[in-house]
This record gives structure tokens, C-alpha cells and sequence, in this order.
């Protein structure tokens, strides 16, 4: 049955727009920083656009309030990323910060009812600008996240006009309150599992930890012991097939404007599958993430491969652990914040564009 559930990949009807808009908001900012020259601030500028990640699926309303929500934690955990930078902090340092990072979004994203939940994409935000080389300001990376994320939630309401052409009209749901004690036990959940992971993959010393805590916090979004394991599987799997791709792709030598269009169509696959199959989702999103650094600097490609499938295997395997010591009954999902989401995951909708 596991096997079966993992090589099941549902259709894709409703998941095209969305992918677009979401693979639009990435290349838009980036041609903008090329033809201006400043390539050194593209990192800050596509985790900005990942915005658009947010409520891809939600009524426009709901879109439009999420979004804008977590595209200022969005910029908010990038100008903290790109701080630690300019002041030289040590891997110590930083595990300690996207600690606190971890627990805290994922309080204020549980609490705002932000889908996708979980402090997965801003953690991966604040350690990638964290470890990277930077040259510029923060107010400069601040602008930057912030274009890109405008970028992405004025597409999310340019589909408005797709959805009145193509989508009936549906009602806010009726959702419970938040339960504040799911909410911290959660958030307690991310917290061990990214100190954890950073602290091991730091003694480890692989080079990079920050990829350690981004596997850690993938499968505690599965909530419950039964889901965490197979939610973890996808993870490492379609890592370490992505690390392969990216191996391909660190091969060329990419012009600007080629690596744009080509982080865009990754971008677009990823998306596409994100919510079908996550494995296949992370054999497109894994080169995102490692070829982004392509516009300044660029580690040994076989270096980089080996990292990565290191570091995911730490992550993911403390992840499950802490899943399975912190929930009292195998398939038991922790009470409201799994509950909640089915309320209001975009699988309740039509499908808005």
C-alpha cells in the first residue's frame, strides 16, 4: 500500500494556471534585475516572487490576504538572512536563528491560516541568503523581496479574470478558532526538528547545514506519524533525483537571461506537481534552489551534489523521528491544525486561477 500511495500521482486538472502565474511572478523581477545589472540581488528577488507560492489555490479574497501576509514574512525573514550575511555569522549562529525563525512562523502562520503551512519556504529563505555572499545592502535585498512579492500577488489578482470566466462563485466556509495549544505543539515540532538537524549536520560538518534544516521541516508538515514517513520518502527521493538534475545543469555555462528562463520552467514543473506528487515536485524545485546562486557565485558541482544528498537524509530522518516521539498514536493527527487545513486548503474550492 505505501508503494502504491507513493507512485500514485493524481491529475493535473487546475494545477496549470496556477503554475504559470506562480512561474510568471519568478521570471518577471529577475529580467528586471538583469537589464539593471544587478544580478547580485536575484536570490532576494525569487524568494520574494515565491510569495505566489501562497493560496495558489484560495478564493482571490483570501489569496490576496494571504499573500500579502506572508510576503512580509517573506521579506522579513530575507532581510534577517541577509544580515547574518554582512555580519559574518558562523553556522552556529545561524542554526540558533532559523531556530527561532522555524518556531515563530510557524505560530503566525498556523494563527493566519497561511496554506501552504509551516515555516518551509521562509526557512529556506532566511538560510540561503544566510550562507550566500552578499555585496549589496539590506535595504536593497529588502526592495528586492518586496518587488518580487508584489510581483506575485498582483498576478495572483490578474487571475480574477480567468476565474469569473471559468469558475462559479462560492462562500467564505464557516472554520473554528484556532486552537493556540495544536498551534505550539506544532510549532514545538519545527523547532526540535531544525535545531536538530542544523546542530547534527553542522558537527557533521558537510558544509552547508542550512539544507539539513530545510529536510527537517518537510515532513512535520505531514502532521501526523502515519503521513510523516511517506511525506519524508518523497522528500529524500526527489532530492537526490533532483541533485542528479542539477548536476546536469551546473554543467553549461548559462548566460543571465538563459538561467532565468531556465529557473522559470523548473519552477513551472515543480509547481505543477507540488500538490499531485511531491517527490516529482522536488526533482524540479531541488535545481531552483541549488542553480539560483548560478547568477553570482557557484560551489564545485560534484561538492554541491554530495552536500545536499547529505544533508537531506539528516533532515528528513530527524523530522520523522520527531514526529513519531511527539504524537501519542500512529495515524492520530495533532487536533486543529490538520483539521483546519482541510477547511480551508484550495482543494475546498473551484479551482479560482
Amino acid at each position: 500500500m505505501a508503494i502504491r500511495d507513493f507512485l500514485a500521482v493524481p491529475a493535473g486538472r487546475g494545477h496549470r494556471f496556477p503554475a504559470v502565474r506562480v512561474a510568471a511572478g519568478l521570471l518577471v523581477p529577475l529580467l528586471v534585475l538583469i537589464l539593471l545589472g544587478r544580478t547580485d540581488l536575484t536570490m532576494c528577488a525569487i524568494f520574494g516572487s515565491l510569495t505566489g507560492v501562497f493560496g495558489r489555490s484560495e478564493p482571490h479574497w483570501r489569496r490576496l490576504r494571504h499573500q500579502s501576509q506572508s510576503g512580509v514574512l517573506m521579506i522579513l525573514t530575507v532581510v534577517a538572512g541577509v544580515s547574518m550575511s554582512l555580519a559574518g555569522r558562523g553556522d552556529w549562529e545561524v542554526v540558533a536563528a532559523a531556530t527561532v525563525i522555524a518556531g515563530t512562523i510557524s505560530v503566525a502562520a498556523d494563527y493566519l491560516r497561511v496554506r501552504p503551512a509551516g515555516p518551509f519556504t521562509y526557512i529556506f529563505a532566511f538560510t540561503a541568503t544566510a550562507a550566500a555572499p552578499f555585496t549589496g545592502t539590506v535595504s536593497e535585498a529588502a526592495l528586492a523581496a518586496g518587488g518580487g512579492a508584489a510581483t506575485a500577488i498582483v498576478l495572483g489578482i490578474a487571475g480574477r479574470a480567468h476565474a469569473r470566466r471559468h469558475s462559479p462563485l462560492w462562500h467564505r466556509p464557516t472554520v473554528p478558532p484556532p486552537d493556540r495549544r495544536a498551534i505550539l505543539q506544532h510549532s514545538g515540532r519545527y523547532v526540535t526538528a531544525v535545531a536538530a538537524a542544523g546542530s547534527l549536520a553542522v558537527l557533521v560538518g558537510p558544509g552547508h547545514s542550512y539544507w539539513a534544516m530545510l529536510a527537517a521541516c518537510a515532513p512535520i508538515a505531514a502532521v501526523n506519524a502515519a503521513r510523516a514517513p511517506l511525506r519524508a520518502a518523497h522528500f529524500i527521493l526527489g532530492t537526490y533525483a533532483g541533485v542528479l538534475l542539477s548536476a546536469l545543469l551546473l554543467q553549461p555555462d548559462w548566460t543571465p537571461v538563459q538561467l532565468a528562463v531556465l529557473l522559470t520552467l523548473l519552477q513551472f514543473a515543480g509547481e505543477i506537481y507540488v500538490i499531485r506528487h511531491y517527490a516529482l515536485a522536488m526533482v524540479f524545485l531541488t535545481p531552483v534552489a541549488l542553480l539560483m546562486g548560478g547568477f553570482v557565485s557557484m560551489q564545485p558541482v560534484w561538492e554541491l551534489t554530495i552536500d545536499r544528498a547529505v544533508e537531506t537524509t539528516i533532515g528528513a530522518v530527524v523530522a520523522v523521528g520527531v514526529v513519531l516521539l511527539t504524537t501519542r498514536q500512529r495515524g492520530t493527527q495533532a487536533p486543529s491544525i490538520a483539521n483546519d487545513s482541510a477547511a480551508i486548503e484550495g482543494h475546498r474550492y473551484p479551482n479560482p486561477s
